[in-house]
């Protein structure tokens, strides 16, 4: 049973979340050092975390299991779909940079950090489960495609191979898939640790969202054009092809639902961390992921219900 109620409620907690952080970061609470100690802390820990208790947390079924893996298979005709975009909305950008920072947010999405949550807000424990199995697509995808788009004209970022099988989201996702299939639960403890580690990732990474918006300036954040782009590519006209598509292809209404809402959501904060990093446009991957997640708090659950009418006129 699909609930939008919980759905509209936890994206607008986020929200809440996002602009507490965004507070604190301007009153100084929070520092640049502070942003990128705990993004490192989010992604290396919080999130291999919360990936293992969403597969452990499910009751073992072989139909799970099946779904699951139909989950990630999809996923890559879901993400080769939204490069495919992303390669042709960025074309305008005049700026090398531009162009690669607003394509890398346009393929990968906020799945791990902001999706889970999300699904399980959607579906339930189970939107979770198959979230976890979608990470090892996006990863897969990530260390090739994406590595390789970062590094065009660029001689000092590598695409490292290894990364492809080894990386903070196929290890978990292997070592949670294990704990699915093994015939015992971990001790009470371990599993309550795991638990409490894995929920710091949601807020956590709306927090960081909420330092970078507050490092934006404010005429910056909405005057620019590009930013615009990306947010109605990223928000509406990618959910609503990928919709589309899956409503076409006759794929059952929780497949529709779910990579609609896959889609839907905002641009990776990892887009950000990247670009910090490398220096490639900061400033639009700063704009575009802050502005993306304001924004969606009113288009998830508008694509959500759109979804529901193109499977109503499916019938």
């Amino acid at each position: 049973m699909i609930n939008v109620t919980q759905l509209s409620y936890t994206v607008i907690t986020l929200f809440i979340i996002v602009i507490v952080s965004f507070i604190a970061a301007k009153t100084k609470l929070i520092t640049d050092t502070f942003t990128k100690g705990f993004s490192t802390f989010i992604i290396c820990v919080a999130q291999p975390f919360m990936i293992m208790s969403s597969l452990s947390g499910i009751e073992f079924s072989l139909e799970n299991l099946k779904k699951g893996f139909t989950v990630t298979g999809l996923g890559f005709i879901s993400l080769g779909i939204c490069a495919a975009v992303g390669f042709f909305a960025t074309k305008p950008f005049k700026d090398m940079n531009d162009r690669k920072i607003g394509t890398f947010g346009l393929v990968f999405a906020n799945t791990g950090f902001m999706g889970i949550p999300v699904l399980k807000a959607l579906f339930g424990d189970i939107g979770g489960f198959y979230g976890a199995f979608f990470i090892i697509t996006f990863h897969a995808v990530l260390w090739t495609y994406g590595m390789i788009l970062l590094a065009k004209g660029r001689d000092d970022i590598k695409v490292k191979p290894l990364n492809l099988l080894v990386n903070f989201g196929t290890i978990p996702v292997l070592i949670g898939i294990l704990l699915y299939v093994l015939p015992f639960d971990l001790p009470a403890p371990v599993t309550q640790a795991m638990d409490m580690l894995s929920s710091i990732c949601a807020p956590g990474s709306m927090i960081i969202v909420g330092s970078i918006l507050a490092s934006v300036p404010v005429k910056e954040l909405f005057l620019d054009w590009k930013a615009y782009v990306i947010c109605a590519v990223r928000l509406l006209v990618l959910p609503a092809l990928i919709c589309g598509i899956a409503v076409l292809c006759r794929l059952s209404d929780e497949m529709v639902f779910l990579f609609t809402t896959l889609t839907a959501l905002p641009c990776a904060t990892n887009c950000t961390m990247y670009a910090q990093k490398y220096d490639i446009s900061p400033g639009l991957a700063a704009k575009t992921a802050s502005l993306t997640t304001l924004l969606s708090v009113g288009t998830v659950p508008l694509m959500i219900n759109f979804a529901k009418l193109l499977l109503s006129l499916r019938g």
